[in-house]
């Protein structure tokens, strides 16, 4: 039972997402609600994804290997979360460490996806363990991390994760 409720959720996210990059596409973003809207921007900013969006209800059953793909679909998930962060300033420190970030030359792009790389282990560590996210945690890291240079950071991240899984 569990595991058909799982598959029902896959498959509607697909078709989900299909639709919005259908709207997308046609670039009147008009009808849809500001997460959708937002999203469908994310998807036309990445163009190396824009063929697996085309068949977004066929990959709802594609089981992503995280060492060897990316899951685009996931991937434009961070980033309207990275996105909608920034624009409420909240948590404070992610609009704090997206303007450290700038100041270090890194394109907005970039900026937002090391808002992701900070964020994505949390998101894991909450999933993985079954408990609520620890805002004070990610708060604490980019804190920390808006000091380093941008490209230190996603080697620092990984490392803090590979250790804390051993």
């Amino acid at each position: 039972m569990e595991e058909d409720l799982r598959q029902e959720l896959k498959r509607l996210t697909g078709e989900r997402n299909r639709v919005v990059w259908e709207i997308a596409k046609t670039g009147d973003l008009s009808g849809l609600s500001p997460e959708d809207k937002k999203l469908a921007e994310i998807m036309l900013e990445h163009e190396e994804f824009h063929n697996q969006f085309e068949i977004a209800d066929v990959l709802s059953e594609h089981e992503y290997d995280p060492d060897k793909e990316t899951n685009p679909f996931l991937h434009v998930t961070m980033h309207a979360i990275a996105e909608t962060q920034l624009g409420n300033r909240d948590p404070i420190e992610v609009y704090q460490f997206y303007n450290a970030m700038r100041k270090k030359k890194a394109s907005h792009h970039d900026a937002v996806h090391l808002i992701g790389v900070v964020l994505a282990p949390l998101i894991w560590k909450t999933l993985r363990e079954q408990r609520a996210f620890d805002l004070e945690e990610y708060r604490s890291r980019l804190k920390k991390l808006k000091y380093m240079k941008p490209g230190k950071i996603f080697d620092l991240v990984e490392k803090e994760e590979s250790s804390s899984e051993d």
